[in-house]
This record gives C-alpha cells, sequence and structure tokens, in this order.
C-alpha cells in the first residue's frame, strides 16, 4: 500500500508538471490583456500613458517578453513561486491569489456540499428503487425524472425556479447571500445565509440527481442479473439482505469511480447558477478575473483545482479497497 501511494503521487506530480505547464501557455495567449484595459481606463479618464510607463507596466507584471525565451523564462519563475506556496498576486483584486481563492471559497463549498449530500441521499435510493421495479411505473417516474435533470440548462432551470419562488411568491430572496438591509451575526446570520442559498441548492441538487440516478439505475440492474444474486435469492435471504449487502456493494465500485471528480466540484464553483443568483462564490469571481484577464488568478486558481483533481483519483483509488476487497493496490 505504501509503495502504491508513493508511486502515486510521483505520477502526480509529474501530471501536475505537465498541467502547469499547459495552463500557463494558455493563459499567455489569452485575447484578453489586462494592462491594456488598464491603459484604455487610464486614457477614458483624460490622462495620457507614455509608451515607456506601458512598457514598465507590462515589464512589472513578467509580461513584457511575448517570445519562446521570454514565455519560458516567465514560467519557471512563476513555477518556482508555485513551488513555494506563491500562487501570485491577483491583477483585480490587488491581493495574494491564495487569499482571493480562501476568502470566496467557503461560499461556493457550502452549496456544494450541501448539494451533494441531497444529491446522494435522493438519487441512490432511487436509482435503486427503479432498478429493483424495472419497467413499472416508479421506474417511469424515475427515468422522467433522469431526462429533466439532463436536458435542462442550469441557467434557464435557475432562472425559473428564481422568477416563481422568489420574485412572484416571495418565499426566498431573488439573490445574493445576505440581507443587505439587516445586521446579522451568530445564529441569525448563518440562518439567513441558509435561507439565501435555498433556491441555488435546489437548482443544483435537481439537475444533478438525474445523471447520478441513472447510474445507480444501470449498475444496480447489472448487478441483479448476476449469477450470485440468483443464488443469494435461492438460499431464501431476504430481499433487503440481496439488495443491501450483496447487490449494492457492487454498484458501489462504478459510484466511486465518479467520486474522483466529487473533491474539485466541491471547491470550484457552480459558475452559471452563482451568476443566477448573484452569489459571490470562488465561480463567480473565477469568470470575471477570466473577463478581466487576471492571467495570476486564473493560473493559481487552476492549479488549486488541478490539485485537487489529483488528489481525488488518488482517494478514489485507495477507496476501491474498501469498497471491493479483490482489489489489490500494488
Amino acid at each position: 500500500m505504501f509503495k502504491y501511494i508513493v508511486k502515486r503521487i510521483a505520477y502526480s506530480v509529474l501530471i501536475l508538471l505537465g498541467v502547469s505547464l499547459i495552463i500557463y501557455f494558455l493563459i499567455r495567449l489569452m485575447p484578453v490583456d489586462f494592462i491594456q484595459d488598464k491603459i484604455n481606463a487610464i486614457n477614458q479618464g483624460g490622462a495620457t500613458v507614455s509608451e515607456e510607463t506601458v512598457q514598465a507596466m507590462y515589464e512589472m507584471y513578467g509580461l513584457g517578453d511575448n517570445s519562446v525565451k521570454g514565455i519560458l523564462k516567465g514560467y519557471f519563475s512563476w513555477l518556482g513561486a508555485l513551488a513555494q506556496g506563491d500562487l501570485g498576486t491577483s491583477f483585480v483584486y490587488g491581493i495574494p491569489v491564495a487569499r482571493v481563492i480562501t476568502e470566496h471559497m467557503g461560499v461556493s463549498f457550502a452549496v456544494s456540499l450541501i448539494a451533494t449530500v441531497f444529491e446522494f441521499l435522493i438519487a441512490i435510493p432511487l436509482g435503486i428503487t427503479a432498478a429493483r421495479h424495472q419497467y413499472s411505473l416508479r421506474d417511469y417516474i424515475v427515468t422522467i425524472l433522469v431526462m429533466i435533470g439532463i436536458s435542462l440548462p442550469s441557467f434557464f432551470f435557475g432562472q425559473m425556479l428564481k422568477d416563481v419562488l422568489a420574485l412572484k411568491l416571495g418565499w426566498f430572496p431573488p439573490s445574493g447571500l445576505v440581507n443587505a438591509t439587516a445586521s446579522y451575526n451568530g445564529i441569525q446570520l448563518l440562518l439567513d445565509q441558509m435561507y439565501h442559498m435555498f433556491i441555488p441548492i435546489l437548482t443544483i441538487v435537481i439537475l444533478s440527481i438525474g445523471a447520478r440516478m441513472r447510474m445507480t439505475r444501470t449498475n444496480m440492474l447489472e448487478v441483479l442479473n448476476s449469477d450470485y444474486i440468483r443464488t443469494a435469492r435461492a438460499k431464501g435471504l431476504k430481499e433487503s439482505v440481496v439488495i443491501n449487502k450483496h447487490a449494492f456493494r457492487n454498484t458501489l465500485i462504478p459510484l466511486v469511480t465518479s467520486l474522483a471528480g466529487l473533491l474539485p466540484s466541491l471547491f470550484s464553483g457552480a459558475i452559471i447558477t452563482e451568476q443566477v443568483f448573484d452569489l459571490p462564490g470562488i465561480g463567480n469571481i473565477a469568470l470575471d478575473a477570466m473577463n478581466r484577464g487576471d492571467i495570476p488568478f486564473i493560473m493559481g486558481y487552476n492549479m488549486f483545482l488541478a490539485l485537487l483533481s489529483v488528489l481525488g483519483v488518488l482517494l478514489a483509488d485507495l477507496m476501491y479497497g474498501l469498497v471491493d476487497p479483490r482489489v489489490k493496490l500494488e
């Protein structure tokens, strides 16, 4: 086990190096120019910027040399700082990228975590029920829910829930994270934030349970048609024991595979949903940084997600041994 973990960590380091190289070159080729936008804003204010000042600004942000040699020099400089835990300073916010991520990550993490918990609690039982009663009414209902969850765009469904539950019925606030007119603290502030996050979480849950239900149903149908399940039933075991102890455990293997992407999804934020409901999450911040050409933030944020993705895959591989004792990690 220890040798396997060490080997996977070594592979992960190589993967992260490759990802960092790709991210850096792609970001440097972005059509958005933060420096030029800043100069245009100064010119619109009536002031003029000399060519020497423009070149000094490019040099200050490490964007002066766009040749291959200059880009490589900038890459290794950025990589050296990254190895020391320095993600750089955000162009837009003027503070360290790590600080921007930590300040806005909590909202996205809370929304994603709550939505994921409800997704599993709803999707897995519904998927098992649909598989146990194939071609029945409940199976058809689950199939319809799956199609709805897969087909509806998040911006459309989120806006629809917002229009009905918030604007027309007035049951929930339409946007934001807190009530700007009130000064809550402690438990009152927490309850107010949960009140504001209800519709965004509901949107994510409804749109995400479809794929999880379909996966659970498909895997459970395959397992229920196996010989050992028929043998277990022939021995007179209770149906609950057959489903929960024998069938569901083997159904967990594909679900564990899907968990590899769960860790980065908890911290990446739901960009479109956060835009619809104006939540100050990391997804909303990342989109704004992309539009404004905030190169340090985009690179640091993507490397952060790449690290979480590698860790997610490693944890998923380790969980295989817990779910299926036949799997040997060597």
